[in-house]
């Protein structure tokens, strides 16, 4: 959404694993600061752990964009959700949830009046020692409930976000089982684009052209990937050709496996002989700088 005003943005790496447990890396999330408004990308196990590791709340994160329905890039919804309703005091701006369906089913399930979560949603607006702690921390009784907004989105579909602008597109990881999406991000003074779990494919590409920044989940040394994981992510080599013929300026790699990350200088070697931007490899709590 051009403004005609420099935007700052940067994008912090909270989650930059697998579904395997791991001490160092472990499933998927991003946070986007854009302007005024910290986005998360993706919500994988511990996922809001690491958003207070990273000296921020819960009751910051304004958006949370979903790329596909794995449960290492949605399992920590509820936490984050129910975390930031917990912190509100009730002047917050509605927590804004986009994603592929079933979204608003899974939101529904979890936080409707017969979620999952409806007894502890239920007894923290209504019990008198939640209604204490609520006034103790500035809110007002009668207590609120969960401010929300959440929309299913298709491919080619446009976010606003008055600075700041996302559009999806659909990529190939695991049709016909779920829908999965890239996600793009356009600001004045610059563009982030995330693939998703994805493999190369004309949509994908169609999205990411022209994105200063370029975040590709990717698990393997292309040496090392199977035939069959090849149809549903990239390895290093693919990710190193996406780059290079999206023009991307910078190339940062996430999903990683530890097998992938103790390889690193190795692989980045390897595709240094196709694409010549910055590659980096993703720590948890990493910060880049995108403008401003």
């Amino acid at each position: 959404v051009p403004t005609g005003v420099m935007v700052m943005a940067q994008l912090q790496v909270l989650r930059a694993g697998t579904p395997g447990p791991s001490t160092e890396r472990w499933a998927t999330a991003f946070l986007l600061q854009i302007g005024d408004d910290l986005i998360m990308l993706d919500c994988g196990h511990g996922a809001t752990q690491r958003l207070v590791d990273s000296g921020r709340q819960p009751k910051d994160v304004s958006h949370l964009f979903i790329t596909h329905h794995h449960s290492d890039h949605v399992v920590d919804y509820p936490c984050l959700f129910l975390s930031r309703w917990n912190q509100c005091m009730g002047a917050e701006p509605s927590l804004r949830i986009f994603g592929p369906a079933p979204i608003e089913r899974m939101t529904e399930q979890l936080f409707g009046e017969a979620g999952v979560f409806a007894e502890d949603i239920r007894a923290r607006i209504s019990h008198p020692a939640s209604q204490h702690s609520h006034t103790r921390r500035g809110g007002e009784l009668p207590r609120p409930g969960p401010d929300y907004e959440v929309r299913e989105v298709t491919p080619g579909e446009r976010v606003d976000g008055g600075s700041w602008s996302a559009v999806c597109a659909e990529v190939e990881h695991m049709q016909p089982y779920m829908t999965c999406l890239g996600w793009r991000f356009d600001w004045d003074g610059g563009s982030c684009a995330f693939t998703g779990d994805a493999t190369r494919g004309e949509p994908l590409m169609e999205l990411i052209s022209g994105a200063d920044t370029l975040v590709a989940n990717v698990v393997l040394r292309q040496e090392r990937l199977s035939e069959v994981m090849g149809t549903c992510i990239l390895g290093t080599l693919d990710a190193a050709r996406v780059a290079r013929d999206s023009g991307a300026e910078r190339l940062v790699l996430a999903h990683l496996t530890p097998g992938l990350f103790d390889e690193r200088a190795v692989a980045a070697a390897e595709m240094a002989q196709i694409y010549d931007g910055e590659i980096i490899f993703s720590e948890e709590l990493m910060n880049l700088q995108l403008s401003g």
